[in-house]
């Protein structure tokens, strides 16, 4: 392979799954491509792509394969270069919220393995927008966070939140924020929603206990699931429910309860014209 290049965002991702993940959804981020002799032909059908990419394949040995990864590898590796996450705005939370999109905040994440499970829960529930806080920013390109993750972290758009506490307050009026935390809150019922009219919902992961920063701007808060003072379940066993649990919450309707409200009122107007 190349001679390592001193990008930050360089990052090699491990097997042919999260090969074409990447290749669907950020083709530009490849820039070259090492396999095994054996698994050679299992690529043949990508080659095309490849070359418009101007993407080299490089075959070599088991052994320099898993050097060049620098991991377990049997198959298939690549090198990519990532861009820098964009910085999220309040415009965003807007065009989300236009969009029906919900989001998911991860705040104090230092565990690449926490962080692949949850892009792993996200794709699994189709969400797309994953906000991540100054803190967790630092493991975003984490090689073990996109190979645990199978391809998964391909599927999402991430963005980051230099000051999340107030960027939460400037939105607050748009966006309501659910809280999961370890050690707080009220205990969480998975067969029933939390249903918020007129705006859409964030859901804030914390890593080990809730920022008491961003406690003022979370308006529910659950604790992880799970018998209070049992064996607790860990944050990669509890995300799966719990995104199943937020990926079920009804999205606003375009004409929801405020829509058909103006629209009764203009009827009424229209049928009870004022009189001279």
């Amino acid at each position: 392979m190349t001679t390592p290049d001193p990008h930050p965002n360089r990052l090699i991702i491990r097997g042919i799954k999260s090969l074409l993940a990447c290749l669907e959804h950020h083709p530009k981020a490849l820039r070259e491509i090492v396999a095994t002799a054996a698994f050679a032909p299992s690529l043949a059908e990508h080659n095309k792509a490849f070359t418009e990419l101007g993407v080299k394949t490089r075959i070599v040995g088991p052994i320099e394969l898993a050097e060049t990864a620098e991991g377990p590898c049997d198959d298939v590796c690549a090198l990519t270069m990532r861009p820098d996450l964009g910085l999220a705005r309040v415009s965003d939370f807007t065009e989300w919220r236009e969009t029906h999109e919900s989001i998911v905040i991860a705040d104090g994440i230092t565990n690449p393995e926490d962080l692949a499970a949850i892009a792993r829960s996200m794709a699994a529930f189709g969400l797309k927008r994953l906000l991540l806080s100054s803190g967790t920013e630092k493991i975003a390109f984490h090689p073990a966070a996109w190979n645990l993750s199978r391809g998964s972290m391909e599927n999402l758009r991430l963005m980051r939140a230099a000051a999340l506490g107030g960027l939460l307050k400037l939105v607050e009026d748009r966006c309501c924020v659910v809280a999961l935390s370890p050690d707080m809150g009220r205990k969480i019922d998975l067969g029933v929603p939390v249903r918020v009219p007129a705006r859409h919902l964030a859901l804030l992961i914390s890593g080990e206990r809730l920022d008491p920063d961003l406690q003022p701007r979370v308006e529910h808060c659950f604790r992880f699931p799970g018998i209070l003072g049992q064996h607790p379940l860990n944050l990669s066993e509890v995300t799966p429910l719990v995104m199943a649990w937020f990926a079920a919450t009804p999205k606003p309707r375009a004409d929801g309860f405020m829509a058909r409200k103006r629209a009764r009122h203009a009827k009424g107007k229209e049928s009870n014209p004022p009189t001279e």
